[in-house]
């Protein structure tokens, strides 16, 4: 999905996407030689339906902050239909309430990083502690990654639930061994 939502705050369609996990995450000084961008994010996932909607409070470098409803149903390893769209403050704090009480907030700071024609997100884990994933959006599956020298130890996980956001909010799940 896009990284800033279009006029009219909705954005409908396939997400593609590759996952690896990353062994440690990238230095500070390596992600400012990389033109990263940070976002801070707190992700909730709600009830009704069960594991099929989630709220996102977003929070720029600038300190501006953005709120989205997301949903998303997979359809492939790594084949998403998705829906998001932008919501207020107000409507974020509303569905909060529908939180789902077995899942607990992922926090996280999303580094976005230009490589080549695609995107890195890497995402460093607050919670759960100790995890670093990075995600590659594709315009199609067979579309190759080539992750740079710079990102370090990888291994590709995409496909495996454990790493879906989803499951790691469970509570009490620990973070899944390298």
């Amino acid at each position: 999905m896009p990284d800033v939502l279009p006029a009219g705050g909705s954005v409908f369609g396939i997400e593609i996407e590759r996952k690896f996990r990353l062994r440690a995450a990238p230095s500070p000084e390596v992600l400012a030689a990389h033109r990263a961008q940070a976002r801070r994010m707190e992700q909730i996932y709600l009830t009704e339906p069960p594991t099929g909607r989630r709220i996102r409070r977003i929070e720029r470098a600038d300190g501006t902050v953005e709120h989205r409803l997301t949903r998303k149903e997979r359809v492939g390893d790594f084949r998403f239909h998705e829906q998001e769209e932008a919501i207020t403050a107000d409507r974020f704090e509303a569905l909060r309430l529908e939180a789902d009480p077995d899942r607990a907030p992922i926090r996280k700071t999303r580094f976005v990083v230009p490589h080549g024609s695609q995107l890195l997100e890497i995402d460093v884990f607050e919670s759960p502690p100790g995890l670093v994933v990075l995600e590659v959006e594709l315009a199609t599956e067979d579309e190759p990654v080539l992750l740079p020298d710079w990102v370090g130890e990888w291994r590709e996980v995409t496909g495996e639930p454990e790493y879906l956001n989803v499951n790691l909010a469970k509570r009490g799940t620990p973070v899944p061994a390298w």
